[in-house]
């Protein structure tokens, strides 16, 4: 994060998101080593991939990379032998709240975190995505949440499809590793009850 901050290019066009932000910024949760930097614009992959070779030979890490539609995914391997992922995607929607700026690189706002994290779980099923809902339930409703999805992405939830995937908690039989207190039965009796509610009023 030291080089986005210090590189105008990117930290011009860059915001820091996701489970890292999440918990390096705000809620000091989790352990999470990915990095994720958003952009509203669509920018040119071969200056990005420039810009990381660049500074691979500066810190002295090997660099692989592919790339979908709109990510550019890095694996940066470290003499010491530590992994790091590094996202640079194309995000177009429009957020919802101001962010947190350190060191000249501006956060994603939390609400915008916690959109995001509710559109996540109807798209995926990874025990890191719950546990960062599970805090950020603590700050935010499930009705803040689906209203933000409606508005940041045009989406309508469904109340009932929302139990359903809360209900995918089941899966799961260990947690990530965490900095706050959370045991993985409090984490499935949490969302066992969210889904109980969402279904109540999904039928009223």
């Amino acid at each position: 994060m030291d080089e986005v901050s210090q590189n105008d290019f990117l930290r011009s066009r860059y915001y820091f998101t996701g489970g890292t932000a999440l918990s390096a910024v705000y809620l000091q949760h989790r352990y999470s080593e990915d990095i994720d930097l958003f952009s509203q614009e669509k920018l040119d992959n071969q200056v990005i991939f420039t810009l990381v070779q660049e500074f691979g030979q500066k810190h002295g890490f090997t660099v692989q990379s592919r790339s979908t539609e709109v990510t550019y995914i890095f694996n940066l391997t470290f003499k010491n032998g530590v992994d790091l992922k590094v996202d640079f995607a194309c995000y177009p929607y429009k957020r919802l709240g101001k962010g947190i700026t350190l060191d000249g690189v501006e956060t994603d706002s939390l609400l915008d975190i916690a959109v995001n994290k509710l559109l996540t779980v109807s798209q995926r099923t990874e025990v890191k995505d719950f546990v960062d809902l599970y805090f950020l339930l603590q700050e935010f409703t499930i009705w803040d949440l689906m209203e933000g999805v409606r508005a940041k992405f045009k989406i309508k939830t469904d109340p009932f499809l929302v139990a359903i995937d809360f209900l995918k908690v089941e899966d799961f039989e260990y947690l990530p590793k965490m900095i706050k207190d959370l045991d993985l039965e409090t984490l499935k009796s949490f969302f066992r009850q969210k889904a109980k509610e969402l279904s109540k009023r999904s039928v009223e």
